[in-house]
């Protein structure tokens, strides 16, 4: 039985761009879309199902393309305003990444991580991302590397109806904090070897279950606590059994000095030297991907490497904004014509409160209101993210892509009247205004609840967890 959503303002895909039709329809057979469009007749006599979208607009999902579910909610209220410790330690992130996400990881036990995975999953599915790439953790999490808890946060994933790249995270070495505000590197005994064998093995033997709803990834960590040959090799099996690559790089100003330092190389030079760099690589953070921060500075033969490889660089503008950093900035990404989509990192796991950020940000650090736009940033949250995984059938609402819709309300007194559905949705709305979300044709959200999570039982789960775990961080 196909299925007709009606009445709704959608937001189809159409010669390559999005575009705005008024009481459109969109028609849904399996998990597919099968036509969009206005002036489309729509069975009267019982022989299909129909879905009212009067006061809603019909959009793609959000592709999600970088966040972490199994700690994340554990360092809520602890590190938002933490100390960076040194003077001489840059606004970025330095008492963030170098001292307290360490510390608070290894107070993370596994029970915990599935509990966080649970309640993180729900809230992506509330707020209206369909697609998600989940980037778990190495040793420095509790379960110490075991693979198993990469499955299980999976498993969570599929339950809760969403669709997921799961890129379990393996690296050579890790790091800390000194005094003085130095950063230390200590190699883990076998270079993390056994690690990536096994996260291999994972996404090998992982990749398109579940109907094709679970896709995998492979994640080497930080770009500077991966060597040369581990980072080359990540490109050989990715090759070899086609799945993407995601590497965290441009996160600080110290990982640029290392990098530096080690191999005398910037980090894009390093990423192009190790072979990381192609269409099926994305950059988290990239941030400071120059020693000063401004993408303007970018040696034309980085900007080259970046854009004809097609690499796609993932923002993630809240988690820097709220350290009192920026990107500097989407606008000049989208002026070398390198690649871009956006992830939530951390959170709440809202991508409209990162579009809204991208665009806010983006405008100050230009000093423009002419950067940016609505439409701009609503493309990376979707056909941005959809382009990154090499998948033409997210984040597009046309004929041939998969059923992943969600429906935004506008009647409501935020939202009316509703001139421009773009500037809306990036520049008011929130994921409270989501009222239905479907993955595959298959409805996950109805009426703003998702309907596979007791949310009451899971947040009280999720509390005691978090006290647990907060017993036992040690700084």
């Amino acid at each position: 039985m196909k299925t007709y959503i009606e009445n709704g303002t959608v937001i189809a895909w159409q010669n390559g761009a999005h575009r705005v039709i008024e009481g459109g329809v969109v028609v849904i057979e399996g998990d597919v879309i099968v036509e969009v469009g206005s002036g489309i007749a729509v069975p009267a006599d019982g022989s299909a199902r129909r879905i009212d979208a009067r006061g809603r607009i019909v959009m793609p999902g959000f592709v999600n393309t970088h966040l972490h579910v199994t700690d994340t909610l554990y360092t809520k209220g602890y590190l938002e305003e933490s100390t960076n410790i040194s003077a001489q330690a840059k606004e970025t992130n330095y008492g963030t990444l170098y001292r307290t996400l360490p510390a608070v990881r290894h107070a993370v036990d596994p029970e915990a991580q599935v509990i966080a995975a649970e309640c993180a999953f729900a809230e992506l599915a509330r707020t209206g991302s369909t697609t998600v790439v989940e980037l778990g953790y190495d040793y420095e999490v509790g379960g110490d590397g075991a693979i198993a808890m990469t499955e299980q946060v999976a498993q969570v994933a599929m339950a809760t109806g969403l669709r997921c790249y799961s890129g379990p995270r393996f690296r050579a070495m890790h790091y800390g904090h000194a005094p003085g505000g130095k950063v230390w590197y200590e190699k883990y005994p076998d270079e993390g070897r056994r690690r990536f064998r096994d996260c291999v093995d994972f996404c090998t033997g992982w990749d398109g279950r579940y109907d094709g709803r679970l896709r995998t990834m492979l994640a080497p960590g930080q770009i500077d606590t991966c060597d040369p040959e581990l980072l080359r090799e990540t490109r050989r099996v990715a090759s070899a059994h086609r799945l993407p690559i995601q590497v965290h790089a441009g996160q600080s100003p110290n990982e640029y000095e290392r990098i530096r330092s080690e191999y005398g190389m910037s980090t894009v030079e390093y990423m192009q030297d190790t072979g990381l760099l192609g269409p099926d690589c994305l950059i988290g953070h990239g941030q400071v991907m120059t020693r000063d921060g401004n993408m303007a500075s970018l040696d034309p033969s980085e900007v080259a490497a970046l854009r004809d490889s097609q690499t796609t660089v993932v923002h993630l503008p809240w988690v820097k904004a709220r350290r009192g950093g920026v990107i500097n900035s989407i606008h000049k990404y989208r002026q070398l014509g390198i690649r871009q989509s956006l992830g939530t990192d951390t959170f709440p796991f809202d991508m409209f409160n990162d579009m809204r950020m991208a665009a806010t940000v983006c405008r100050i650090v230009e000093h423009s209101v002419d950067v940016a736009t609505s439409a701009d940033v609503f493309a990376m949250a979707t056909v941005g993210g959809a382009d990154a995984l090499g998948r033409p059938d997210l984040g597009r609402l046309a004929a041939g892509c998969k059923a992943d819709i969600v429906m935004v309300r506008t009647d409501t007194f935020k939202a009316a009247p509703a001139y421009d559905p773009f500037m809306f949705l990036v520049l008011s709305a929130t994921g409270d205004d989501v009222d239905r979300v479907m993955v595959d044709g298959k409805t996950i959200v109805e009426n703003g609840r998702v309907l596979a999570v007791d949310m009451p039982a899971a947040v009280a789960r999720l509390n005691e967890a978090a006290r647990r775990v907060r017993s036992n961080i040690v700084t």
